[in-house]
C-alpha cells in the first residue's frame, strides 16, 4: 500500500487535478483534468498500471453529504 504523504510535496502542485501514481516506484507519473487524461499521460510516460487520485482544491473542505427524513428530529 502506497503512502501518499511521501509525495506531498508533489502533490501540492496538482491542485483540484487528476493524478496517476506508480505504486511501485511511489512517484506521480501521469497528471490530467480527468481520470482518462491521467492515465493516458502515465501510459505515455510508459506506465500502464497507476492508482488515480483526484487532489482537491485547497481553498475548499470536504463534507460529506448527509441524508435524513424531515420529519424525524436530528441526532447525532
Amino acid at each position: 500500500m502506497i503512502d501518499i504523504s511521501n509525495l506531498s510535496p508533489e502533490i501540492e502542485k496538482f491542485e483540484d487535478k487528476w493524478i496517476a501514481i506508480d505504486e511501485s516506484a511511489e512517484k506521480i507519473v501521469g497528471v490530467g483534468d480527468n481520470a482518462l487524461e491521467a492515465t493516458a499521460d502515465a501510459e505515455q510516460n510508459g506506465y500502464q498500471e497507476t492508482i488515480l487520485f483526484k487532489v482537491p482544491s485547497f481553498d475548499s473542505a470536504f463534507i460529506p453529504l448527509a441524508t435524513f427524513k424531515s420529519d424525524q428530529p436530528l441526532s447525532w
